[in-house]
């Protein structure tokens, strides 16, 4: 099995008090990608959401690219717009009922699949992306063709 890592930075500017507090750090994946963030909404960088959205977005794409040159199919181009989705639960608990991906994939060469093939290629990845299995957030996969 392996293990993923990332350091969290955050150092405090200004009053730290239950009124308010800076959001903003940052999150280090390897020595040298840095990645700005900070709480929901913020305008400097991602938030938490954002950031579970990506992540399930970028698994599925590597699902769905796996997949694809499995079945010998040449993929130009994937693109996806992903969005999570906040809600309160009957117990006054923020979490996120939903993930939406919104994924478009472009091929090219001889070997074209119809639009049935890239559906069940979607669902398959689905199935077998390692985050999807990881999250209690219902995941809502709607293909975009063209």
């Amino acid at each position: 099995m392996s293990e993923h890592i990332v350091n969290i930075r955050w150092q405090q500017q200004g009053e730290f008090s239950h009124e308010g507090f800076e959001r903003r750090h940052e999150l280090q994946f390897q020595p040298t990608v840095t990645l700005p963030a900070g709480g929901a909404g913020n305008d400097f960088g991602a938030d938490p959401e954002q950031m579970l959205a990506a992540a399930m977005a970028s698994c599925h794409m590597q699902t769905f690219l796996a997949l694809a040159a499995k079945k010998r199919l040449v993929v130009a181009s994937y693109e996806d717009i992903a969005s999570a989705e906040i809600a309160q639960r009957d117990d006054g608990k923020f979490w996120v009922p939903v993930i939406r991906l919104q994924p478009r994939a472009v091929f090219s060469g001889d070997k074209q699949p119809d639009a049935a093939a890239i559906a069940a290629m979607h669902e398959k990845a689905h199935q077998h992306c390692f985050i999807a299995n990881s999250c209690l957030s219902e995941v809502v996969v709607e293909p975009r063709m063209g």
